[in-house]
């Protein structure tokens, strides 16, 4: 079973932290220049239809995360509630951090994907169907801003990861 929750974590993380690369690196490009190109909603569709295809994806590598390394942690490491807060020792400290890192990105997972990525959308769909420029809104850059701490928290876990198991 130690294995099989390996791998569900490892496939988890790879599908989720590549799946975020891919948006950031890939999808948006594409996205901007569909804008430049064929107009606004061209570009807007295409971010959108891409972020509804990846929401179920992330947030099941999320929860299989979670699940797993919950798992990992009470089965095979044997920590339990009473440990994870009190043990003062390096490798304690380590996942503490990856787990608080975990914490903080579903927070902000859940309001990006919910609530303000959604509100943004809504607005720039309502300005482009006015022949409005894109406004360029503090909603607008909080979506982005949290996406990057999401990504950027994303990849610190993994280099967290990297060095729990290898000091």
């Amino acid at each position: 079973m130690y294995q099989t929750a390996v791998a569900v974590h490892i496939v988890s993380a790879v599908v989720w932290l590549g799946g975020m690369l891919f948006l950031v690196m890939v999808m948006i490009p594409v996205a901007r220049q569909a804008m430049r190109s064929e107009g606004t909603g061209a570009g807007l569709a295409m971010l959108r239809d891409a972020g509804e295809r990846f929401l179920p994806v992330a947030w099941t590598a999320m929860v299989l995360l979670g699940l797993s390394g919950g798992y990992l942690a009470w089965q095979h490491w044997g920590i339990r509630p009473g440990v994870f807060f009190t043990d003062d020792g390096r490798f304690m400290h380590i996942l503490q951090a990856k787990s608080l890192l975990f914490l903080i990105v579903v927070v902000l997972s859940l309001v990006h994907d919910f609530w303000l990525g959604p509100k943004v959308l809504e607005r720039l769909d309502q300005a482009r169907a006015a022949g409005q420029a894109l406004p360029q809104s503090l909603g607008r850059k909080i979506v982005r801003m949290t996406a990057g701490v999401n990504l950027l928290a994303a990849m610190t876990i993994l280099v967290l990861a990297v060095w729990l198991i290898r000091p």
